[in-house]
């Protein structure tokens, strides 16, 4: 029977720093209860931009989400401030006209033992290029470093699992916690 994880898990075990760190991050998810979208801390977030290129790309929605979420023992509203001020600074620098990738999606699977979801949050065309995004939303840690070097491996199964649904535009990765696209 196959392991089932979202594409952030992979990325964050792909973005661990050490062995001792990705062994940890294996047994959390190994001991968490099955997923449940009341505990989905970004789920908000990732919704409403993913709705942007339905809503004019009014960025706006996204500061309204945010002053809206509990202040809860997690933080959540000073984190979704944070993630929005971070996104809507990667947008201002670079402009991008954001397109739907709601039927992007697929399952990367390996031999029947590990399956990764991935469907990228929203598309972003660049300087003339169309790019899947995959947003990385996760709080920083000091035991996870989301560079170039981390996640290629991320990229290349994104790209690999999308290129099998027919999909040609190039992957890119946010991370929403430093704005850099990777």
């Amino acid at each position: 029977m196959a392991i089932h994880i979202s594409l952030t898990d992979f990325l964050t075990f792909n973005a661990s720093k050490s062995q001792r760190a990705k062994r940890h991050f294996v047994s959390r998810i190994q001991n968490r209860p099955d997923y449940n979208p009341a505990f989905d801390f970004w789920l908000d977030l990732r919704r409403a931009i993913k709705k942007l290129p339905d809503n004019n790309q009014d960025l706006s929605v996204l500061d309204n989400l945010a002053i809206s979420e509990p202040e809860n023992k997690q933080n959540k509203r000073a984190n979704y401030l944070k993630a929005v001020s971070s996104f809507k600074r990667f947008v201002k620098h670079e402009s991008p006209e954001m397109f739907s990738t709601k039927d992007v999606k697929n399952i990367w699977t390996m031999e029947d033992k590990l399956e990764v979801n991935v469907s990228p949050e929203i598309g972003m065309k660049i300087n003339g290029t169309e790019y899947l995004v995959k947003i990385y939303f996760k709080v920083n840690s000091p035991n996870v470093s989301v560079s170039k070097q981390n996640v290629t491996s991320t990229l290349a199964m994104l790209k690999t699992a999308l290129e099998a649904s027919g999909e040609t535009r190039p992957c890119a990765i946010l991370n929403i916690q430093n704005g850099k696209l990777i």
